[in-house]
């Protein structure tokens, strides 16, 4: 298992913030050091103690601060599945942390250990050597994985006990990217994720899981602030996601922002292009008059012929305007000048490293593209195509992935949504595009998406 919080300071760090206690985080970790200092065994209480001894924190305190401590160990532990997948009946789980054997089981189970294993805890014996020694004469031990340099490989070894340094938990450079540029809480998310990743490491689903958990996340959890910062520029109220492409970005929108006024809508190329009585009604009942309508992708010529067919104020938002696309039905600059359609954009792909859409891929719906709305009473019902075209596997995978974001994403928004108050930067999320694109495995996928086939961008 890992942390949340990444750091080992985190946890005291977040208790600081929480109980509003300047300066606690600091002696917590000088209290730590100074009873790690004797070379004797010690405790989370003993910390604690040490703390009401100095007269630091007076024993009240110590004691809340003392649970809410265990609860913040609890709230902070994440799976490392593929480390969880390895662990086998009867393996040796060993710890120098100040937690009792009792709260590191808990913890374990916490976190989906359900394999019988043996506990040992000890404290400092790993870092000192002496642990190994102790267990070597006790236990046939074929291999150790952990990930400390120090405690978990040099040491061992030299009583001859073969060892491998995980570097899994580790921030990957995307996530510290993001950390650095200003959403610590959203790397934490990403990390979180990738180290959740349920899959084999050399198949498809993982490598689709891993890109997801790397690029589409912060991707749309940036785009999320940013269309809202658009509605409102625009003096809005409402948003109105595109389907496909935008089925993820609409809720992971309504986990950060359950308050804001938002609808998933049910369009495509084919739909767009249809001379459907019901079309402009459907549209007029979702509220687009007051609406921004939000896509990832797009050329605009859709919604350009609708908007002229059916002198239909639209405006419309699209993090990529494609713009280059050479068998473009409508020219970039009629699309633009349309004096119906309000058309602007994050990011042009002309003006991107690498473009492709690679980003249409990652954000596949669970469900076909719509063929055509009907209408039944005051109510519209979207009628898709027989299959979605991307095999099962992976679209499961992707189904999972945007199953276990937005469960792990409620629980954050609050923190998150605090990170997303100042305006997103552009290069960031153009560099998140650019990534995808260079994937082979997401332009793969998107070459199944398109229908009929070799019909270039999916997007209306």
């Amino acid at each position: 298992l890992a942390r949340l919080c990444i750091t080992p300071t985190g946890i005291a760090e977040e208790l600081e913030r929480k109980f509003n206690a300047p300066g606690f985080a600091a002696a917590r970790r000088n209290a730590e050091h100074l009873l790690a200092g004797e070379g004797k065994p010690f405790d989370l209480h003993a910390i604690y103690a040490l703390l009401v001894s100095r007269g630091v924190v007076p024993r009240a305190d110590a004691d809340r601060l003392l649970e809410a401590e265990f609860d913040a160990e609890f709230d902070n532990a994440i799976p490392i599945i593929e480390n969880l997948r390895r662990v086998q009946p009867g393996d040796l789980v060993i710890s120098d942390m100040y937690l009792s054997a009792d709260t590191l089981r808990r913890l374990l189970q916490h976190v989906g250990l359900r394999t019988p294993v043996q506990l040992h805890v000890t404290n400092l014996g790993k870092h000192e050597g002496w642990v190994w020694k102790e267990l070597s004469g006790r236990w046939i031990i074929n291999r150790h994985f952990g990930d400390n340099p120090h405690s978990d490989v040099a040491m061992p070894r030299r009583h001859g006990i073969d060892s491998v340094h995980y570097a899994g938990a580790l921030p990957t450079t995307n996530e510290l990217t993001v950390s650095g540029q200003g959403y610590p809480v959203l790397a934490q998310l990403m990390r979180s994720m990738r180290l959740r990743n349920p899959y084999e490491r050399s198949g498809q689903q993982a490598a689709l899981w891993h890109l997801s958990s790397q690029l589409n996340i912060p991707l749309l959890v940036l785009g999320s602030a940013m269309v809202r910062q658009q509605r409102e520029s625009a003096g809005l109220k409402r948003i109105l996601f595109s389907a496909r492409d935008c089925y993820l970005m609409s809720e992971v929108f309504s986990a950060l922002f359950p308050a804001d006024p938002a609808h998933y809508l049910h369009v495509s190329r084919e739909v767009l292009g249809s001379n459907s009585p019901v079309l402009r009604d459907y549209l007029t009942d979702a509220g687009i008059a007051e609406a921004l309508v939000v896509d990832l992708a797009a050329t605009g010529a859709s919604w350009h012929q609708l908007s002229a067919r059916e002198q239909l104020k639209v405006r419309l938002f699209s993090f990529v305007f494609i713009d280059n696309w050479v068998e473009a039905r409508v020219a970039p600059q009629t699309v633009t000048s349309s004096p119906w359609l309000d058309f602007s954009w994050a990011m042009k792909s002309s003006g991107l490293r690498a473009y492709s859409a690679a980003i249409e891929a990652i954000n596949s719906a669970p469900h076909p593209s719509c063929r055509t709305i009907h209408r039944a009473g005051r109510f519209f019902v979207p009628e898709h195509h027989s299959s979605n075209e991307l095999p099962d596997a992976l679209l499961q995978a992707i189904i999972q992935h945007q199953t276990v974001l937005l469960e792990q994403l409620r629980k954050l928004k609050g923190k998150i949504a605090a990170e997303l108050a100042a305006p997103v930067a552009v290069p960031l999320l153009a560099t998140l595009v650019e990534s995808m694109s260079q994937s082979d495995l997401l332009n793969s996928i998107e070459k199944l998406l398109r229908w009929p086939p070799n019909s270039g961008p999916t997007t209306p």
